[in-house]
């Protein structure tokens, strides 16, 4: 630690993703760095909107444990009675949603409870104006992460926002940049991102990419009986962990899996996790005829995907070619990788950067499907090369990937701004 202990407020206006009972895509990060933030001797309470109140945490490891934050004119009766009117006619009327009531919200809330914090940190989301207007009025020092560019990520997935929708979210993401001493983003595109779509001045980005617990993703684990409960005796395992989402490949992944199938009877497809984009698998596997060579496991503690890990032959990140380029800073890379799996990953995002042709893993072109399968084929028929590549993917992980180093960066960012 380079300084003394700081009492930080995290803030969640948006909670999207974020569910500390699931230890899945961004909630992983945000978790992580708030347990090491205390390990470290900070002081960290996260504030979460939760309907129509906002909540206190003061341990993420103990979500149920909450209390009530005091609001102002939001938390009144006759407040809350004109705010179901407006909802309604909202509804009825097929309005766009602005979270204007949500942001008023915790706006009331963070003037309250940010006196006597040294810090804001904020996990930004759309429309998410509360913290960064009540950080402005209190002179409290702010901080953002940006995990992804939501107007990015919704076209991938072929969402469109109204345009009042879309004005309004613009005008508040350019005015929380503007507010920020200091924005965390995971990779260089999603800086670039910032930099040439929002402008945002390149000397307060910091780039932080995903990190791992390389003492719970562990190659010695035994794998032994969840092999037998799955029925992979004598398998050759091919893996992917993730949640499931448009981008993710894996209509790519069967259809490249099919092919090994073809020449290796002997193999099987295990897909730890589950998402909106599940049926769409689902019906990918059938279209090619593998559900008997295909295992979908649904959500998994971290523990358990830790140990099918172990067991796995090959482990798979099969991004697709997309429209735009994205973020990506996948965790399941940083899993994989401390797992000591050998990984065939698509050359997208930060991977390239991470993951060196031949030496710590084998890449192939984003949406490649052949050379997909080819690049799995040839580690499964070279076992000899699995053992090599997954030993320098493990020992990078411990060596440059860890949580305890992420945790002291975003100390290092603390102390600048409140400098």
């Amino acid at each position: 630690m380079s300084g003394k202990p700081l009492k930080v407020a995290y803030t969640i206006q948006n909670v999207g993703n974020i569910d500390f009972r699931h230890d899945v895509g961004d909630t992983v990060p945000v978790k992580r760095t708030l347990l090491g933030l205390q390990e470290a001797g900070h002081r960290v309470t996260c504030f979460m909107l939760n309907g129509r109140s906002v909540r206190a945490l003061d341990d993420v490891g103990a979500s149920d444990h909450y209390r009530e934050v005091a609001q102002g004119l939001s938390g009144t009766r006759p407040f809350r009675l004109f705010e179901s009117g407006g909802r309604r006619a909202q509804q009825e009327l097929r309005l766009p949603y602005l979270a204007l009531f949500d942001s008023l919200r915790f706006y009331e809330a963070a003037l309250r409870f940010l006196p006597g914090y040294a810090l804001c940190h904020e996990h930004s989301g759309l429309l998410s104006a509360g913290t960064a207007l009540a950080c402005r009025r209190r002179a409290t020092p702010y901080v953002l992460t940006v995990s992804a560019d939501p107007f990015v990520e919704r076209a991938s997935m072929g969402r469109s926002m109204p345009p009042l929708q879309r004005r309004l979210a613009a005008a508040i993401a350019r005015f929380t940049y503007r507010q920020a001493a200091a924005i965390f983003c995971v990779s260089e595109p999603a800086k670039e991102n910032l930099v040439q779509r929002w402008h945002v001045d390149p000397a307060k980005i910091v780039v932080m990419p995903n990190a791992v617990d390389a003492q719970r993703f562990r190659p010695d684990l035994n794998g032994a009986q969840a092999r037998q409960e799955l029925g992979l005796n004598g398998d050759l395992v091919v893996t992917f962990s993730g949640s499931f989402q448009p981008w993710h490949g894996l209509e790519e992944l069967v259809s490249g899996f099919a092919q090994i199938r073809a020449e290796l009877p002997q193999a099987r497809l295990l897909l730890v996790g589950d998402g909106r984009h599940r049926a769409a698998v689902e019906h990918a596997i059938r279209e090619h005829g593998i559900q008997d060579a295909v295992t979908i496991t649904g959500l998994l503690p971290q523990e358990r995907v830790a140990e099918l890990l172990a067991l796995s032959d090959v482990a798979v990140v099969p991004y697709p070619q997309l429209p735009q380029e994205l973020w990506f800073s996948p965790l399941k890379l940083y899993e994989y990788m401390a797992a000591g799996r050998a990984i065939v990953a698509s050359r997208a995002g930060q991977i390239g950067e991470v993951i060196k042709d031949g030496q710590n893993g084998l890449l192939v072109e984003p949406g490649n499907v052949p050379q997909l399968a080819a690049a799995i084929l040839k580690l499964l028929r070279d076992p000899a090369l699995r053992q090599v590549l997954g030993r320098r993917a493990r020992q990078q992980a411990q060596e440059q990937h860890s949580w305890q180093q992420y945790v002291r960066r975003v100390e290092e960012v603390y102390y600048r701004v409140i400098q």
